[in-house]
């Protein structure tokens, strides 16, 4: 069975197709497929564009970018983590938690600040770049560079939906840029995980 690798100089990272592997990958395309679901409702509401086809076509979506993952964590639901890899996930834990509670502190304290002075149009802007912020430690822990290509699409991207006039537009620009961004990131490991799982039938 492959484990997980450690080094010196590194954090231990899993093997290709371990059991930790597949399924720590499947649950990031799973936050990131919830997530980016969520950033493309808000294009759609605050963008103005509520309308049926509109709606439908990101429910389809987010279908899909949500039931695979579950389906495929379901599958491995028996599958049980080596003793290597229960120790990677008992180092990376700690500072994994960290990250994501000062992301979300970061997100409530800043939409906070950013209503009580009334500038409610940045906050779409502001968490994209402060979630996008947060995947570069997470591609770090996890040896992941798509993670450094999520964060760095979703902080340009929120910066760039700036150069727009404030209202409905820049709206659905900030807010698409950073569903797009997880979506995007949600294919790439779902197309991986569909390669692999072709490459294991053939």
């Amino acid at each position: 069975m492959a484990t997980a690798i450690t080094n010196q100089n590194r954090p231990l990272a899993f093997s290709t197709l371990s059991p930790g592997w597949l399924k720590g990958r499947m649950r990031g395309a799973l936050i990131c497929g919830t997530f980016g679901a969520i950033w493309m409702f808000e294009a759609v509401f605050f963008g103005g564009i509520a309308t049926p086809v509109w709606l439908t076509l990101v429910g389809v979506l987010t279908l899909a970018a949500i039931g695979w993952p579950v389906i495929r964590l379901r599958s491995w639901r028996g599958i049980r983590y080596s003793a290597a890899e229960r120790e990677l996930w008992a180092r990376v834990a700690k500072p994994y938690w960290t990250n994501c509670a000062i992301e979300w502190v970061l997100c409530f304290g800043s939409a906070f600040w950013l209503a009580q002075i009334h500038q409610y149009t940045l906050i779409p802007e502001c968490l994209g770049v402060i979630i996008g912020l947060h995947f570069f430690p997470v591609a770090r822990m996890f040896r992941s560079p798509l993670y450094y290509a999520t964060g760095a699409a979703m902080v340009l991207g929120s910066l760039a939906s700036l150069a727009m006039h404030a209202g409905p537009m820049r709206n659905i620009a900030a807010c698409s840029a950073d569903g797009l961004s997880l979506w995007g990131t949600a294919a790439v490991i779902l197309y991986q995980d569909w390669f692999s799982k072709r490459g294991e039938e053939n």
